[in-house]
């Protein structure tokens, strides 16, 4: 009789478990860029190449000086590596949490704080923008100790950008050198 409870128990967390990877898989999938997407069974999601939105102009494309590293999720730059980056009009991404963004942040950077909520809604409009997945894109957080932007670049390399740059020296760095800042004006 034990035995009969021990199996039902195993098969119930087992079907659970399994349940809860198929959730996980499907919630992955939609999330993914469309040329990352699996098919679905008996539906293809299959982009057609028309369709497929190119980089907008003022971003710049992949290059020699920054070129696409698809085996790994970052790279680390330096300041001036980033100023020029900057300079081309590559896309800059705070990860540092909003409220500090708000007290001053490299000019332009939009705010992908790591730890908050709303990270995943976030990092699904900027994969739906059209952002060419090869073009640099430059993450820094606070420099020094700080991990959040490799955080950053990790989940941004999993949703298919392959030229992720982490400014390792972070804003300070950035704000000691008297290059371009914004603050938002308090509330």
């Amino acid at each position: 009789m034990k035995e009969k409870l021990s199996n039902r128990g195993f098969v119930r967390e087992t079907a659970i478990l399994s349940g809860l990877a198929l959730v996980f898989a499907a919630v992955s999938n939609l999330t993914a860029r469309p040329e990352r997407r699996l098919d679905w069974i008996g539906r293809s999601s299959a982009v057609p190449k028309a369709s497929v939105p190119t980089a907008p102009a003022a971003i710049p494309t992949a290059s020699s000086d920054f070129p696409p590293h698809p085996d790994k999720p970052y790279l680390e730059i330096t300041p001036e590596q980033a100023k020029t980056l900057f300079d081309r009009g590559a896309p800059f991404l705070d990860a540092r949490r909003t409220d500090v963004y708000r007290e001053g942040h490299v000019r332009g950077a939009r705010s992908l704080s790591v730890w908050e909520a709303d990270l995943d809604g976030k990092l699904l409009a900027l994969s739906q923008e059209g952002l060419d997945p090869a073009a640099p894109l430059v993450a820094y957080c606070s420099g020094g100790d700080c991990e959040d932007s490799h955080r950053l670049a990790e989940r941004l390399w999993s949703i298919g950008f392959n030229d992720v740059l982490v400014y390792r020296d972070g804003f300070p760095d950035w704000e000691k050198r008297g290059w371009p800042v914004e603050r938002e004006a308090k509330k």
